[in-house]
């Protein structure tokens, strides 16, 4: 099954590093606005005379001690060209000349792509919020898990309750085991660029602070993509021969997560995929939209409600930095469903940094208490999908 992948606003999904002004320079061209080059400084460094080598060093101690450096202004005081140096470009949004640290995207042979671990993950956390939702144990399953729980740990309560939703496994065998998950059927390829631009974004964090959404005093400066991608989804045929299979017992029971009613017929995955990822959607929004309605400007919700049109016309994934995890969907249903144990999950575990409170049928602060969106005011990592049967 054939599946395309096209963003609508800018997707980070981050390989961990990042890089500094002495390993790119920032350009401009009239007309098409600010650009960042990213350089190759192993071969920009060997290209350096001994007295230009001596000075880019002092430079980078002078950097380590707090002293700003700019590789733009180095190698133009030197005469040097940038052009054999340069990797790759970056469309600049941030506002700044020169951000301080930006964080990579992940790529392959520098061709940066959206993995399907990432696509697959989503999707994981849309069929667990489905099936918690009309799920009457959820609540009692969430609290059973406290009790035995320890803060340190605070951030995995719901995992085995997520675990047992997929599971496979018989009844004999303990612990959760990958062997055993029903996505082991779902399996996803990365999807690479049919066309693509990359961008680098500052992207602001908002939190509810004294009833008021207010702007956090940093941002974060990330590569970020643009454009269509595609993949693949395959396994689900497996299916067919092991229903019956006495070493997983359970796969009968469950194929219907996955849109199978008959496992000799995958036609209707793509849609069943579709209405749970629009569905899903729709509730984070919901959430997203109690909470920037605080905002004075009025910018964010109109934001939030350009991308609720969006879901009109298809499914969307959320997908990258800025998107929410599974451990903060669980605990948005759970405040649905039994408002005073989410409460006491938060305190008792600590899981963020201000106090919660239930009473007449509200939770204050709301949740979600914080988000993310870009500069220019667009949230983050949402991607249009389209699948072979839509």
């Amino acid at each position: 099954m054939k599946m395309i992948l096209s963003t609508r606003t800018p997707v980070h999904i981050g390989t961990g590093l990042a890089y500094h002004p002495n390993e790119f320079i920032h350009d401009r061209v009239n007309g098409e606005g600010q650009f960042i080059w990213r350089m190759d400084p192993t071969s920009l460094s060997r290209s350096f005379d001994e007295s230009q080598r001596d000075e880019f060093i002092q430079r980078m101690d002078d950097a380590a001690a707090g002293e700003d450096f700019s590789l733009t202004d180095f190698i133009k005081h030197h005469g040097i060209s940038p052009l054999p140096f340069r990797l790759y470009r970056l469309d600049n949004n941030t506002g700044e000349l020169e951000p301080k640290e930006i964080k990579e995207c992940i790529k392959t042979a520098g061709v940066p792509y959206i993995p399907g671990s990432s696509v697959k993950g989503a999707i994981r956390t849309a069929l667990a919020w489905w099936h918690a939702k009309e799920d009457d144990s959820f609540p009692e399953s969430i609290g059973s898990d406290l009790d035995g729980r320890r803060r340190s740990k605070g951030r995995e309560i719901g995992n085995e309750y997520v675990a047992s939703i997929f599971s496979l496994k018989p009844k004999e065998k303990r612990g959760y085991d990958a062997k055993y998950d029903l996505l082991k059927f779902f399996q996803v390829s990365d999807f690479m660029p049919q066309e693509c631009s990359l961008t680098c974004e500052s992207i602001h964090t908002y939190s509810l602070q004294q009833n008021r959404l207010k702007k956090k005093g940093y941002s974060i400066f990330a590569e970020c993509v643009l454009g269509t991608f595609s993949g693949s989804v395959g396994g689900l045929d497996q299916i067919k021969y092991l229903v019956k299979s006495k070493e997983l017992p359970l796969l009968k029971d469950k194929m219907h997560l996955l849109g199978l009613a008959n496992p000799n017929d995958t036609s209707q995955v793509p849609s069943h995929l579709g209405k749970i990822l629009t569905e899903w959607n729709r509730w984070c929004l919901e959430k997203e939209k109690a909470l920037v309605r605080s905002d004075n400007t009025g910018t964010l919700i109109r934001s939030l409600e350009n991308a609720e049109s969006w879901l009109k016309e298809s499914p969307h994934i959320r997908l990258g930095f800025g998107v929410g995890t599974l451990y903060q969907t669980l605990i948005g249903l759970l405040e649905e469903k039994d408002p005073d144990l989410a409460v006491n999950v938060r305190e008792k575990l600590k899981l963020g940094k201000i106090s919660r409170t239930y009473s007449s049928g509200d939770i204050n602060p709301p949740y979600p208490k914080s988000i993310e969106f870009t500069r220019t005011g667009y949230p983050m990592g949402w991607v249009a999908v389209k699948m072979d049967g839509q």
